[in-house]
């Protein structure tokens, strides 16, 4: 399924960065550019793999810092996927998550697959959602063929 994958300008990052009281330092934008380039919800290893492929110099340590304040600023999405680590997603348009129990793998899903959780502002009354994150939980396909074989 094909989900649109808005991209943040340097510019657009540097902003959003100020506004988080966040300074934009080459390393932090070496470790967004390469997340927001990722068309898969890498782990902090990961992103620290191919970040190394830019910046040699770039800790596992300082990935790990600066994906949890760009996290907490709201810059990306930490997706947890019920095991011992997070996967981490730059993509700001609204969509959802289908997250495998068995391997872990998450792939993105249009929001539109389920237009009744967006009615949720509607339907509560005196509460104010601020942010809604969705999880879909399941086996992916090959987890499926893999348990079928």
């Amino acid at each position: 399924m094909e989900i649109c994958r808005p991209r943040r300008t340097f510019a657009d990052f540097v902003e959003a960065c100020r506004e988080a009281g966040l300074s934009p330092t080459p390393q932090r934008e070496v470790i967004y550019s390469v997340l927001a380039a990722s068309e898969d919800h890498p782990t902090a290893d990961e992103v620290h793999q191919r970040v190394r492929e830019v910046d040699r110099r770039i800790s596992l340590a300082t990935v790990y810092r600066n994906l949890r304040l760009f996290a907490d600023a709201g810059l990306i999405e930490e997706v947890a996927t019920g095991g011992n680590f997070a996967r981490y997603d730059a993509n700001q348009a609204t969509h959802y998550h289908l997250v495998c129990k068995r391997c872990g793998s998450v792939a993105d899903v249009a929001a539109d697959v389920l237009p009744d959780v967006g009615n949720v502002r509607r339907v509560v009354e005196g509460f104010e959602v601020q942010d809604l994150k969705v999880n879909l939980l399941g086996l992916c396909a090959a987890c499926r063929a893999a348990s079928e074989a």
